[in-house]
């Protein structure tokens, strides 16, 4: 997970462009999450999935 913190200052949401964060759910499961749609973005297996449905 160490490497998403280094990159999340680049990352965007690409729905809106916002800026995403780092969020930790149960399990030490992880997703980014926009700040501005909240629209959210799953990570497996270190890869962040940030396709739309």
């Amino acid at each position: 997970m160490t490497w998403i913190r280094e990159y999340l200052d680049i990352l965007q949401c690409p729905s809106c462009r916002g800026e995403l964060e780092l969020v930790e759910e149960k399990y030490r499961r992880y997703k980014l999450l926009c700040k501005r749609c909240k629209e959210e973005y799953p990570i497996i297996n270190d890869i962040p999935i940030l396709l739309k449905k």
